[in-house]
């Protein structure tokens, strides 16, 4: 319909149509009218017509202009044919439209749509107009105009030294980024700022990730990075001309996640389809998809299933860089993901940190795959020491090594569905937000529910996820549920780092608390603990001396609700205080996000990205707020575990002693 309307539509034809119609209703008046008045009746609605067609007109060819200059300077949308099958091509999800309007529909309202997109209002979720923003000695600042957005750089001279448009946006669930274009073909460059969606607010991005506060801000082009799993078959092309100018004719199928980055490329089910013969056919036989794939694992190998998540939900290797830039992941759905020639996923298990002790074994393992930074830094910013994933967006390597994945037929699709989802945010499927997505397989749990967990069944202690998928993961200002589906074991948080599942909810319990009660219900060996791992809160302890994603981990569980029913809600305040002024701002801002989920609390306002003299009057601020409380209801008294003195006042001693032995290297989770 939208297609037909353009093709009919011509300048100032709303207005014409109605000033003939106006005409034909005074046609009786006509007969009877004088000469004059004749004229002035069918001459004034005519000239009227014209008039505002002329404007029409004017208006419309700049909307193409516009229009015109917003795609030549953004990731060419064309039909590519991948290498592998250079007879069929990718047609656009707006050809699958007409035949499939209900998987069209829920794809459309799901967050895969809008992963990347051209930069329109409805796209634009930032208070872009008449906003200013500090850069440096500059300030940036920003304008839309006939929906056009624009970003005007100013020196601190009150001189104009630079205006570009936006042209692209990219996320919109919770944070979204957007992109300037070049002048040089169509690489885009990131815009400084990210818009915080659940907080309506503007911040750097570079504090928007869990980022090590030494490095260099983050600078990467969309056509380098994101492009391959924000898009459909990128190909980046970012090429250097024979003077050293660099230009970009990045070319993608379509923008965003959309039905061919599942299914495959299309053109030849279309073509099939057409056919009217083929289609009544497809309805008998109900075999539909010819051409392309549905990776359903009730209709495929579960491991194929899979892989088409993983292509964008894994860490990969790709050792073949070039190809990469030219023909961007070759993979296809329904083809083998690690067969390609520039895509590597390794499963997790096989390059631990903890197999690979020396710089020299880690360097060989990967110049073998072809990794481009070889040494530790890589597994450590994306890995726990044993190879399960610290960083979201990585969940394929984690069911590479899960046991359900290896021995039985789990999935994505098990618990995940892309069409009959029942809530957008997370895409799980009817039921699969319960303990009925572990049934299916396990039954023999539902009947001895609280046997197994030695919980209430109703409580979150019976909950399969938290014990078995526990939020270790960090993403996006959160923390995530892991995807290798694990048991808690003591002995694997003192080797590796990651806060067993128990003490995630019981935050207030040493180590020694959950040793004793894991030999005593599984008959667990116990574990050697020194005197600080029997005595002290495994997530305060972890709070205070672990490296930044830890101290994320925990801080996030301070203000996760099963944990504060279980725990207590009273003495977590006084340390996240600590923690709101930690070095690394995705610390600081997820500790004062735990802490305002106290309503007594939820009215402090904390700048995580404002100067360090701002952010500590903000937060001496909420200390007074704090100890009226305290003195209204009565101060916390003598807990050790907690680090809290006869007073109800944190042992500062105790503190800055785990402080001392913090973990300082440098972290950057930011996939």
């Amino acid at each position: 319909m939208d297609g037909v309307i353009a093709k009919i539509d011509s300048p100032g034809l709303e207005f014409i149509i109605p000033a003939v119609l106006l005409i034909i209703s005074l046609f009786p008046f006509l007969r009877t009218a004088k000469r004059t008045q004749l004229i002035s009746i069918i001459s004034t609605p005519i000239a009227l017509g014209l008039i505002l067609g002329y404007f029409k007109y004017n208006n419309d060819r700049a909307k193409d202009a516009s229009k015109d200059a917003l795609l030549n300077s953004t990731p060419a949308q064309t039909n590519i044919k991948p290498p592998s099958n250079p007879s069929n091509a990718y047609m656009s999800s707006q050809t699958c439209r007409a035949c499939h309007p209900g998987e069209y529909d829920s794809w459309h309202k799901s967050y895969h749509r809008t992963m990347t997109q051209l930069a329109k209002p409805e796209a634009v979720l930032a208070k872009w107009h008449d906003t200013q923003l500090p850069h440096g000695k500059s300030q940036l600042q920003l304008e839309e105009k006939n929906n056009e957005y624009w970003v005007t750089t100013v020196g601190g001279d009150g001189i104009t030294q630079d205006k570009k448009r936006m042209t692209m946006t990219t996320g919109s669930h919770h944070l979204q980024v957007y992109w300037l274009g070049d002048k040089n073909g169509n690489l885009q460059h990131p815009f400084p700022y990210g818009w915080l969606i659940a907080d309506q607010k503007w911040a750097p991005v570079e504090d928007t990730f869990l980022r090590d506060p030494e490095s260099a801000p983050p600078n990467a082009k969309w056509n380098a990075v994101c492009i391959e799993c924000h898009a459909v078959a990128g190909k980046p092309r970012i090429m250097a001309s024979n003077k050293g100018i660099r230009t970009t004719k990045t070319e993608v199928a379509e923008l965003g996640i959309s039905c061919e980055a599942c299914h495959g490329p299309a053109q030849e089910h279309i073509a099939h389809y057409q056919n009217p013969f083929n289609r009544y056919k497809a309805k008998d036989i109900k075999k539909v998809a010819h051409g392309i794939i549905n990776p359903d694992d009730k209709k495929i190998d579960h491991k194929k299933s899979a892989q088409v998540c993983g292509q964008c939900h894994s860490y990969q290797f790709t050792p073949n860089r070039m190809d990469r830039y030219n023909n961007g992941p070759r993979f296809i759905p329904g083809g083998q993901l690690n067969a390609s020639v520039n895509t590597i996923v390794v499963k997790p298990s096989e390059f631990t940190n903890a197999s690979l002790d020396s710089q020299d074994d880690i360097k060989r393992f990967t110049e073998k795959h072809g990794h481009p930074h070889p040494g530790k830094e890589w597994m450590t910013d994306r890995f726990w020491s044993d190879g399960m994933v610290r960083v979201t967006g990585r969940e394929y390597n984690g069911l590479l090594d899960t046991a359900c994945f290896q021995k039985g037929k789990m999935s994505c699709l098990s618990c995940h569905s892309m069409h009959s989802y029942h809530d957008s945010n997370d895409q799980l499927a009817p039921r699969m937000d319960s303990n009925e997505a572990c049934y299916k397989c396990h039954k023999n749990i539902r009947e001895n529910l609280t046997e197994h967990t030695h919980h209430k069944a109703d409580s979150s202690g019976s909950s399969c996820y938290n014990c078995h998928m526990p939020h270790t993961t960090y993403g996006l200002l959160n923390a995530i549920r892991s995807h290798q589906i694990d048991s808690p074991k003591v002995a694997v948080q003192l080797k590796t780092g990651r806060v067993n599942a128990c003490n995630l909810c019981h935050i207030n319990k040493s180590l020694n608390w959950t040793n004793e009660h894991l030999t005593k219900w599984y008959g667990h060996k116990p574990a050697e603990l020194n005197e600080d791992d029997q005595y002290v809160s495994s997530v305060l302890k972890m709070l205070l001396m672990g490296d930044a994603g830890q101290r994320a981990i925990a801080a996030w569980h301070m203000g996760w609700k099963p944990a504060r029913d279980i725990s207590g809600n009273d003495w977590q305040p006084n340390w996240l205080f600590r923690s709101m002024n930690d070095p690394y701002s995705a610390v600081r801002y997820i500790a004062h996000k735990s802490l305002i989920t106290d309503p007594r609390l939820n009215k402090i306002e904390f700048d995580y990205s404002g100067l360090l003299i701002n952010r500590t009057e903000e937060i001496r601020n909420a200390k007074d707020v704090w100890m009226k409380v305290q003195i209204n209801q009565g101060k916390l008294t003598n807990q050790p575990e907690l680090l809290i003195d006869k007073q109800g006042n944190p042992i500062e001693t105790k503190a800055k002693y785990f402080e001392s032995k913090r973990n300082n290297q440098p972290i950057t989770l930011q996939e």
